[in-house]
Order: C-alpha cells, then sequence, then structure tokens
C-alpha cells in the first residue's frame, strides 16, 4: 500500500532528524500515540499508516493526508488517533 518516502512529500521545511520538539517523557506508548507533524519521518510514517489503513497506494493521497496535517483546526493537536479521525471526517475538505 502505502510505500512512499520523504521524496514524495510535498513540503521541504521538516525536520530530517528528531528535533527538540521531541518530549523526551514521550516513551514507549505514548511516543507510539503522538505525531510530531515538523518532524519529516514522522510525518512520512503517518501518511503511509493513513493509506495503509484505508487500502489507498496513490502518491497524490499520501500528499493529501500531509496537507491535511496542516490545517490551522488541528494545528496543536498531536494524537495520532485524533489526527486520523479529524482526516477522515475532513477527506473531502
Amino acid at each position: 500500500m502505502g510505500n512512499f518516502t520523504n521524496a514524495d512529500l510535498v513540503y521541504d521545511d521538516y525536520s530530517p532528524t528528531v528535533d527538540g520538539g521531541d518530549n523526551p517523557k514521550y516513551i514507549g506508548v505514548l511516543d507510539r500515540q503522538k505525531v510530531d507533524k515538523t518532524e519529516e519521518y514522522e510525518v512520512v510514517y503517518f501518511c503511509n499508516q493513513f493509506l495503509n489503513k484505508h487500502k489507498l497506494t496513490n502518491k497524490a493521497l499520501f500528499q493529501k493526508v500531509e496537507k491535511l496535517l496542516r490545517d490551522k483546526e488541528i494545528k496543536d493537536v498531536d494524537d495520532r488517533e485524533e489526527l486520523i479521525k479529524w482526516i477522515e471526517k475532513n477527506w473531502n475538505k
């Protein structure tokens, strides 16, 4: 399904490595629940995960997920499940 890389991202302003925005207390389960939308690898992983969940394979849809992650309505949301639900709800936005 979704097997896209950082080369497929629309935006190029992500941190290519773990940045200072990661909370060091987010380890284990909590780390898997949170998405740092400023880190390239986390955005790529999230977008691919969303595509896999919905059995989507199109690069344009990968980029659509990426763009929706930047919506001002969810600017401060970092919970993975909340983000997934919001994107599903707003897919046709």
